[in-house]
């Protein structure tokens, strides 16, 4: 197992006869009480953290301005880890969407904790590591790893707005801040020009307040409606920034437009090209202090870290995030339309035999379609996020299983008849964090960068749930109201280029020989595991796709590694 591990924090409640004292006697000790313990690595610089007698305070890599300030975790939506400790016992803390990954292994009355998987592998002691195979089938069916569902045996994330408390020898988990509290059922009735008056007002607040406390900033920027947005919001909260965007050597990029745009806000853009060796080179060397899986479009944001923390970048911005806010996917058109056909075959009371009519249809989107009718029609909640093969079987038991592994107890918890793209966005709020924001979290505090995502404040995530389908996804233009709302302060000049969209870099380097030598190198090794053996006897349709383990294959590998 290798020493990773940077700016990280980690900690033990209650019952610690097992700790591994050789190791924390090397730590930077904070507390060290008969049932709460928590300390740093050696070199965590102190402007990291806000320490006393009472409390402990990670701000992510942002510098606390203040240390007699009094922290009031209810309140604050920027990103932090909050331990208060005392005669009673102790609590930890996570920020309300979860924006610092908090990982944690308990083990009989023991819970440990960090922000790093490799340094907490190192606080529990765990020489010898059991995968979770429940995780394994949340990873390769949906992409991504749950709160609850490690991939490794007893580990666990913190979700959002949680509380984990120790108490009269007793742990418990428990949510003082929830997302499905913020529903609304689309009783906004604001017109689509409110809407977007209001989302500009909200977002300006959120970068100012930001960028207040930085000297110099840096954006990443891809030509698109998100990141060019907040570059907007830069050069009206009236400060220069830096601006990096990626391209791929003969392939992708959208220069064109960000000429266009660093002409008009007056920033100079720095472009960094890709080959594919570069992609692949990155991604093994970055995967190795990830403590997840890693997304191969997070891993080429090392490149634009690297370039930003060597011109003196403290805090960069980026749009990731506002997609899953404001329905902003091309797939998401498709799920309109396929949701607009169920109401209304339901409507018809033709729901249920749609499915056996769709068996007809001879093209694989037949197949899809029928596993969504089947979905709905046995009354399982839509949120369209299960990654289908073109040939998917459905089989209730299977589904159910799945569902719950996959459903966190808030959204079990909520009304059956709640709007289905409501609940739909509840869903991807919950799991943003592990999709978009805890691996690059890591990347850039390997670079002693740190970020916010600025579309994610309460007064923001409460404005899109609030605001209605129809002014998000609008005939065929997906999150129409943020782009409405960018178009208020952005010339159409902008607009009217042609937009590429972000080429999915794996797409990019399975065109490329050296990509495809890769991959297959991959795929060898991958059938030759036990997980691939598991997954192929237990996935319904008797067949897996190797390449999507790939990630997990090599991040097993760096945690395994002695």
């Amino acid at each position: 197992m290798k020493n990773n591990y940077v700016h990280t924090f980690g900690g033990i409640i209650g019952l610690t006869e097992n700790s591994n004292l050789n190791f924390l006697n090397r730590q930077k000790v904070l507390v060290n009480k008969p049932d709460f313990k928590l300390f740093l690595p050696l070199e965590v610089p102190e402007y990291y953290y806000q320490f006393n007698s009472e409390s402990f305070l990670w701000k992510g890599g942002s510098k606390i301005i203040s240390k007699t300030q009094k922290f009031d975790y209810l309140t604050e939506d920027s990103k932090f880890v909050y331990i208060t400790f005392g005669a009673e016992g102790c609590s930890v803390i996570s920020d309300h969407y979860s924006k610092i990954p908090l990982l944690y292994i308990q083990k009989e009355d023991t819970i440990y904790f960090a922000t790093s998987l490799t340094y907490l592998l190192q606080i529990s002691n765990s020489k010898a590591l059991d995968i979770n195979y429940d995780g394994l089938s949340v990873y390769y069916h949906f992409g991504v790893n749950s709160f609850e569902q490690g991939l490794i045996e007893n580990l666990k994330i913190l979700s959002g707005g949680s509380q984990l408390t120790y108490s009269n020898k007793s742990i418990s988990i428990s949510k003082y801040f929830d997302i499905t509290t913020f529903k609304t059922n689309w009783n906004n009735t604001s017109s689509i020009i409110e809407n977007t008056t209001a989302i500009d007002d909200v977002l300006l607040r959120s970068t100012a307040k930001t960028v207040n406390n930085y000297d110099k900033i840096g954006i990443a920027v891809s030509g698109g409606v998100d990141s060019g947005y907040l570059a907007q919001k830069l050069n009206q909260s009236n400060r220069e920034f830096n601006a990096y965007t990626i391209g791929y050597v003969d392939g992708y990029n959208e220069f064109e437009r960000i000429d266009y745009l660093a002409d008009i806000l007056n920033f100079k853009a720095e472009k960094i090209i890709l080959s594919a060796k570069d992609i692949i080179d990155n991604y093994l060397k970055v995967s190795a202090y990830s403590s997840f899986p890693l997304g191969y479009n997070n891993s080429i944001m090392n490149f634009i870290y690297k370039k930003a923390a060597s011109d003196g970048v403290e805090v960069l911005f980026d749009g990731d995030g506002a997609d899953r806010l404001f329905l902003g996917m091309n797939k998401f058109i498709q799920l309109k339309k396929f949701l607009k056909f169920y109401d209304r075959s339901k409507s018809l009371k033709l729901n249920y035999l749609v499915p056996t009519l769709l068996k007809l249809v001879k093209h694989e989107s037949g197949k899809k379609l029928q596993f969504y009718f089947r979905k709905l029609n046995h009354g399982m909640q839509f949120y369209g996020e299960r990654i289908l093969l073109d040939k998917i079987t459905f089989d209730l038991e299977f589904e159910e299983a799945l569902n719950d592994l996959m459903l966190p107890n808030e959204l079990k918890r909520l009304d059956k008849n709640i709007d289905k793209w409501l609940f739909f966005s509840l869903f991807s709020i919950y799991y943003t964090p592990t999709f978009f924001f805890h691996t690059p979290y890591e990347l850039q505090l390997k670079h002693g960068l740190v970020s916010n995502p600025e579309f994610w404040s309460d007064e923001m995530v409460k404005l899109s749930l609030s605001i209605p389908t129809e002014q998000k996804l609008y005939q065929k233009t997906t999150k129409k109201v943020l782009r409405e709302a960018a178009k208020i302060k952005i010339d159409n000049g902008y607009w009217s280029l042609k937009k590429i969209g972000l080429q999915n870099s794996y797409k990019y380097i399975k065109t490329k020989d050296f990509g495809k030598d890769f991959i297959n190198s991959y795929v060898d090794l991958i059938k030759q595991t036990d997980e691939y053996l598991y997954l192929l006897e237990n996935n319904i349709d008797g067949s897996i796709e190797p390449e999507r383990l790939i990630p997990y294959y090599i991040w097993k590998k760096n945690m395994f590694e002695s």
